[in-house]
Protein backbone atom coordinates (compact mmCIF):
# COMPACT_ATOMS: atom_id res chain seq x y z
CA UNK A 1 0.00 0.00 0.00
CA UNK A 2 2.72 2.41 0.95
CA UNK A 3 4.12 1.91 -2.80
CA UNK A 4 0.44 2.67 -4.45
CA UNK A 5 0.28 5.44 -2.01
CA UNK A 6 4.02 7.19 -3.28
CA UNK A 7 3.11 6.05 -7.45
CA UNK A 8 -0.72 7.44 -6.69
CA UNK A 9 -1.20 10.94 -7.82
CA UNK A 10 -4.43 11.07 -6.04
CA UNK A 11 -4.19 9.53 -2.69
CA UNK A 12 -8.06 9.17 -2.05
CA UNK A 13 -8.32 7.21 -4.44
CA UNK A 14 -6.13 4.33 -2.25
CA UNK A 15 -8.90 2.67 0.12
CA UNK A 16 -6.67 0.49 2.24
CA UNK A 17 -6.38 3.13 4.87
CA UNK A 18 -8.03 6.62 5.63
CA UNK A 19 -8.22 9.16 3.54
CA UNK A 20 -8.20 12.94 4.28
CA UNK A 21 -11.43 12.53 2.53
CA UNK A 22 -12.65 9.59 4.56
CA UNK A 23 -11.30 11.28 7.85
CA UNK A 24 -13.35 14.39 6.49
CA UNK A 25 -16.75 12.49 5.79
CA UNK A 26 -16.79 10.64 8.94
CA UNK A 27 -15.84 13.91 11.06
CA UNK A 28 -18.18 16.15 9.70
CA UNK A 29 -21.06 13.25 10.45
CA UNK A 30 -19.81 13.43 14.00
CA UNK A 31 -19.51 17.00 14.36
CA UNK A 32 -23.20 17.35 12.87
CA UNK A 33 -24.69 14.50 15.19
CA UNK A 34 -22.87 15.92 18.26
CA UNK A 35 -25.40 18.41 19.54
CA UNK A 36 -23.71 20.37 22.03
CA UNK A 37 -19.93 20.49 19.57
CA UNK A 38 -18.14 19.05 23.18
CA UNK A 39 -16.37 16.26 21.22
CA UNK A 40 -18.76 13.76 22.71
CA UNK A 41 -21.86 11.45 21.08
CA UNK A 42 -24.61 11.37 23.74
CA UNK A 43 -27.29 8.36 23.13
CA UNK A 44 -29.64 11.43 22.26
CA UNK A 45 -26.88 11.73 19.53
CA UNK A 46 -26.67 8.78 18.45
CA UNK A 47 -30.53 8.17 18.18
CA UNK A 48 -30.32 10.98 15.52
CA UNK A 49 -27.63 8.97 13.46
CA UNK A 50 -29.59 7.37 9.87
CA UNK A 51 -32.82 9.21 10.97
CA UNK A 52 -33.17 7.08 14.05
CA UNK A 53 -32.29 3.39 12.04
CA UNK A 54 -30.51 2.35 15.67
CA UNK A 55 -32.79 1.02 18.16
CA UNK A 56 -33.42 1.99 21.49
CA UNK A 57 -32.24 -1.78 22.80
CA UNK A 58 -29.07 -1.46 20.25
CA UNK A 59 -28.05 2.16 21.48
CA UNK A 60 -28.38 0.49 25.24
CA UNK A 61 -25.95 -2.21 24.02
CA UNK A 62 -23.51 0.03 22.76
CA UNK A 63 -23.10 2.47 25.50
CA UNK A 64 -23.29 -0.10 27.91
CA UNK A 65 -19.76 -1.50 27.95
CA UNK A 66 -20.18 -4.51 25.37
CA UNK A 67 -17.98 -2.90 22.84
CA UNK A 68 -16.11 -0.30 24.44
CA UNK A 69 -15.59 0.13 28.45
CA UNK A 70 -14.13 3.85 28.35
CA UNK A 71 -14.94 6.04 30.96
CA UNK A 72 -16.63 7.75 28.44
CA UNK A 73 -18.50 5.40 27.38
CA UNK A 74 -19.27 4.29 31.13
CA UNK A 75 -20.23 8.04 31.15
CA UNK A 76 -22.40 7.82 28.39
CA UNK A 77 -20.99 9.65 25.60
CA UNK A 78 -18.97 8.13 22.59
CA UNK A 79 -15.39 9.91 21.55
CA UNK A 80 -14.69 10.53 17.72
CA UNK A 81 -12.46 7.39 18.01
CA UNK A 82 -15.60 5.13 19.27
CA UNK A 83 -17.55 6.46 16.73
CA UNK A 84 -15.42 5.52 13.90
CA UNK A 85 -15.10 2.34 15.19
CA UNK A 86 -19.35 2.80 15.00
CA UNK A 87 -19.65 4.01 11.93
CA UNK A 88 -17.20 1.39 9.93
CA UNK A 89 -19.75 -1.43 11.37
CA UNK A 90 -22.49 0.24 10.31
CA UNK A 91 -21.49 1.00 6.59
CA UNK A 92 -19.82 -2.30 5.87
CA UNK A 93 -21.74 -5.24 7.79
CA UNK A 94 -19.62 -7.68 5.65
CA UNK A 95 -15.75 -6.75 7.93
CA UNK A 96 -14.63 -9.00 10.36
CA UNK A 97 -14.68 -5.28 12.43
CA UNK A 98 -18.22 -5.12 11.81
CA UNK A 99 -18.98 -8.83 12.34
CA UNK A 100 -17.87 -8.49 16.03
CA UNK A 101 -18.97 -5.40 16.58
CA UNK A 102 -22.86 -6.41 15.90
CA UNK A 103 -22.49 -10.08 17.38
CA UNK A 104 -20.84 -8.25 20.56
CA UNK A 105 -24.09 -5.83 20.59
CA UNK A 106 -26.65 -8.44 20.52
CA UNK A 107 -24.64 -11.12 22.84
CA UNK A 108 -26.60 -9.62 26.34
CA UNK A 109 -24.84 -12.76 28.43
CA UNK A 110 -21.48 -12.31 26.59
CA UNK A 111 -21.70 -16.31 26.56
CA UNK A 112 -20.17 -15.82 22.72
CA UNK A 113 -23.60 -17.20 21.45
CA UNK A 114 -26.76 -15.35 20.43
CA UNK A 115 -29.81 -17.15 21.55
CA UNK A 116 -33.25 -17.12 20.63
CA UNK A 117 -34.14 -15.08 23.21
CA UNK A 118 -31.41 -11.94 22.48
CA UNK A 119 -32.64 -12.62 18.37
CA UNK A 120 -36.37 -11.83 19.10
CA UNK A 121 -35.04 -9.16 22.27
CA UNK A 122 -33.86 -6.96 19.24
CA UNK A 123 -36.67 -8.26 16.72
CA UNK A 124 -39.30 -6.91 18.65
CA UNK A 125 -38.38 -3.18 18.81
CA UNK A 126 -37.75 -3.47 14.85
CA UNK A 127 -41.36 -5.05 14.24
CA UNK A 128 -42.56 -2.58 16.49
CA UNK A 129 -40.80 -0.06 14.05
CA UNK A 130 -42.19 -1.28 10.85
CA UNK A 131 -45.81 -1.25 12.97
CA UNK A 132 -45.76 2.30 12.82
CA UNK A 133 -44.24 3.11 9.35
CA UNK A 134 -46.78 0.36 8.06
CA UNK A 135 -44.28 -1.86 6.87
CA UNK A 136 -44.76 -5.47 6.50
CA UNK A 137 -43.09 -8.17 8.72
CA UNK A 138 -42.53 -11.62 9.37
CA UNK A 139 -43.22 -12.97 12.70
CA UNK A 140 -40.01 -14.38 14.66
CA UNK A 141 -40.53 -17.29 14.53
CA UNK A 142 -40.43 -17.88 10.80
CA UNK A 143 -37.32 -16.02 10.73
CA UNK A 144 -36.28 -18.45 13.54
CA UNK A 145 -37.13 -21.75 11.90
CA UNK A 146 -40.54 -22.55 13.78
CA UNK A 147 -43.12 -21.26 11.55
Amino acid sequence: TLDRIEEEEDINRIHDYFSYEHFYVIYCKFWELDSDHDLLISRDDLAKHNNGAISNKMIDRIFSGAISNSQNMREGKMSYYEFVWFLISEEDKRSATSIEYWFRCMDLDGDGILSMFELDYFYQEQVHKMEIYGIEYMPFEDYAGFG
